[in-house]
C-alpha cells in the first residue's frame, strides 16, 4: 500500500516536469519555425527623439565609472538626451559617480545625479521615481554592469516605427562567460532563454518580457500600464505582462547584443536566482487570473501561463529527486511493478529535450556543428549539475513566494572582472553552509553507495548526477565561506 502510493505521488509530481519540458520543445519548435523572419531593418530614424537613459544603481564602486563612459560614447544628439544616475548606493559608489557626472556635465551632457533618502521599492521604486522627472518620449535602462555599443540607440529606436511597439529588449551578452564553471553555467542557461524563448515567443505572436536592462520602452506604454510596481521582484516581468495585457506590442532584437558581466561567486549567483524565482512566482500569483480574463487568443494565454509558472520547476525537480531514492528501492524489491519502470524512460527524453534545446542555443553562437558539439559536451553537464544543485534554494524561494513572504531586493554585485577586483568576495559573502544541503548530500550519497549495491545503473546515473549538484554547492560554499 505504501509502496503503490509513494508510485503514485511520484508520477503526480513527475507529469509536472514533463508538462514543463513539453512547454521548452514547443518553445524550441516555435523558435525553429520562425527564426528566418527578420524583427525589421535598423535603418536611422527620420528624426531623433527625445530620450531618457536611466540608469539605477545601488553600491556599484567597481563598475560605475564604466557605466558612464559607456553611455558618453553613445551616438546620439547630445541635446536630445537626458542621463538620469538614480544612485541609492549606500557607499562611495555615490561620490565616484557625482565626480564623473561633472566631468560629462561639462563635456555638455545633461546629466542628473538622483538620490533619494530611502531605497523604498528598490529598484522599481528608483524607476518609478525617475519616471516622474523623464524629459524623453522613450526610456532607456542600462544595469551597471552593461557596456552597449556606440550605435544602441540608433539601431534600437528603429524598431518603435509603429505606434503600439511599447519596448524592444535586445540580446544580452557575456563579458566572462569562460571564467569558471559557474559562469558557463549561467551562460547556457541565459542563452536558452535570449536566444529560443524569447525569440521564439516574440516570433510567434506570444507574450515575453523586458529583462530589467538593455531595451528601451515608450514612455507612453510605462504609463498607460500603471508604472513601476514594487509589489514583486521582478518588476520587469510584472510591468511588461500589464502593458503587453493592455495591447502593447514587443519587440526582441537577437541581433543587437548589449555585453554584461555575469557574477562569478555562489553567494552572488544565489541571490540573483533567489529574485528571479520568487519574483516570477509573485508575479504569477498576481497576473495571472487577469491573463485569463483579457481577450487574448488561447495559444497566448497558454504559453504566457508557462512563462509566468516556469520557475515553479525548481519545486517538482527536488521533489521528484528526493522520491526517486525509496522508488528505486520499490523497483528493486517490488517486481510486481516492472511495467511502471519502463514508462521511466522517459526521464531519458526530458534529458534530450534539454539537451537539443541548450545544444540549438549554442549552435546560433556557431557556424561550425563540430565546434558547437564539443561546447555541448562540456557545458551541458555543467549545466544540469549546478541546476540540481540549485535546486533546493530555489525551492525555498517558490515556497517564500508562495506564502507571500517579503524580502529585500538582493542586488546582484558587479565586480568589473575586466580589473581584477574581488574584495567583495573577501569582504562581504554571505554564504553559509545550508544543513539542509548537507542533509541532501549524505540522503544521495546514500542513494549512489545503493545503487551500486543493487546494481541499478539507470537511477544510480541519474542519482550521481545529483549527488554532484549538491557537492559542487557545497564546495563552492565553503571555498568562499574560508
Amino acid at each position: 500500500m505504501i509502496a503503490t502510493g509513494i508510485i503514485i505521488l511520484y508520477c503526480f509530481l513527475f507529469s509536472f516536469v514533463i508538462l514543463f519540458s513539453i512547454g521548452q520543445l514547443a518553445l524550441l519548435i516555435s523558435y525553429l519555425i520562425n527564426k528566418q523572419n527578420t524583427t525589421g531593418q535598423n535603418i536611422i530614424p527620420d528624426q531623433f527623439p527625445q530620450l531618457t537613459i536611466q540608469l539605477p544603481v545601488y553600491n556599484e564602486r567597481y563598475v560605475i565609472e564604466r557605466l558612464l563612459d559607456s553611455i558618453s560614447k553613445l551616438n546620439y544628439p547630445k541635446d536630445l538626451m537626458e542621463i538620469q544616475v538614480l544612485d541609492d548606493s549606500t557607499d562611495d559608489t555615490v561620490s565616484i559617480a557625482k565626480k564623473k557626472i561633472i566631468e560629462l556635465n561639462t563635456n555638455g551632457f545633461n546629466i542628473k545625479h538622483i538620490r533619494r533618502t530611502e531605497r523604498q521599492g528598490f529598484k522599481a521604486g528608483a524607476l518609478q521615481n525617475g519616471l516622474a522627472t523623464a524629459s524623453g518620449e522613450f526610456i532607456v535602462i542600462f544595469d551597471a554592469d552593461f557596456i552597449p555599443e556606440q550605435d544602441f540607440l540608433i539601431k534600437v529606436l528603429a524598431h518603435f516605427k509603429a505606434a503600439n511597439i511599447g519596448m524592444v529588449q535586445t540580446r544580452w551578452g557575456f563579458l566572462n562567460s569562460k571564467d569558471s564553471w559557474l559562469t558557463m553555467a549561467q551562460e547556457i542557461g541565459l542563452n536558452g532563454h535570449f536566444i529560443i524563448e524569447q525569440e521564439g515567443r516574440n516570433k510567434s505572436g506570444y507574450f515575453m518580457n523586458f529583462n530589467g536592462t538593455a531595451g528601451i520602452w515608450r514612455k507612453s506604454c510605462i504609463h498607460d500600464a500603471g508604472g513601476w510596481e514594487a509589489d514583486t521582484l521582478t518588476e520587469d516581468l510584472d510591468l511588461s505582462y500589464r502593458a503587453q495585457m493592455k495591447g502593447w506590442k514587443f519587440i526582441y532584437c537577437p541581433e543587437i547584443i548589449t555585453p554584461s558581466e555575469l557574477p562569478n561567486n555562489l553567494s552572488a549567483v544565489r541571490s540573483q536566482q533567489y529574485r528571479w524565482v520568487k519574483g516570477g512566482v509573485e508575479t504569477s500569483k498576481k497576473l495571472m487570473g487577469k491573463l485569463w480574463t483579457c481577450n487574448l487568443s488561447l495559444p497566448i494565454k497558454l504559453f504566457g501561463s508557462l512563462h509566468l509558472l516556469n520557475n515553479y520547476i525548481y519545486i517538482f525537480i527536488l521533489m521528484t529527486a528526493v522520491l526517486s531514492v525509496p522508488v528505486m528501492l520499490i523497483k528493486n524489491l517490488y517486481p510486481e511493478f516492472g511495467t511502471f519502470f519502463k514508462w521511466n524512460m522517459v526521464l531519458i527524453l526530458i534529458f534530450l529535450i534539454n539537451f537539443i534545446y541548450c545544444f540549438t542555443a549554442i549552435r546560433k553562437n556557431n557556424k561550425s556543428i563540430i565546434h558547437s558539439l564539443l561546447e555541448i559536451s562540456k557545458k551541458f553537464p555543467i549545466a544540469m549539475i549546478v541546476s540540481l544543485g540549485m535546486s533546493y534554494h530555489n525551492s525555498k524561494a517558490i515556497i517564500s513566494g508562495l506564502i507571500g513572504r517579503k524580502s529585500e531586493f538582493i542586488r546582484t554585485p558587479k565586480l568589473n572582472t575586466n580589473s581584477g577586483e574581488n574584495e567583495y568576495i573577501r569582504e562581504n559573502n554571505p554564504g553559509r553552509l545550508q544543513i539542509s544541503e548537507v542533509f541532501l548530500f549524505l540522503y544521495f550519497l546514500c542513494a549512489v553507495i545503493t545503487g551500486i549495491y543493487l546494481n541499478d545503473p539507470g537511477f544510480l546515473s541519474y542519482h550521481i548526477l545529483i549527488l554532484s549538484g549538491f557537492g559542487f554547492i557545497l564546495v563552492k560554499t565553503y571555498q568562499e565561506k574560508y
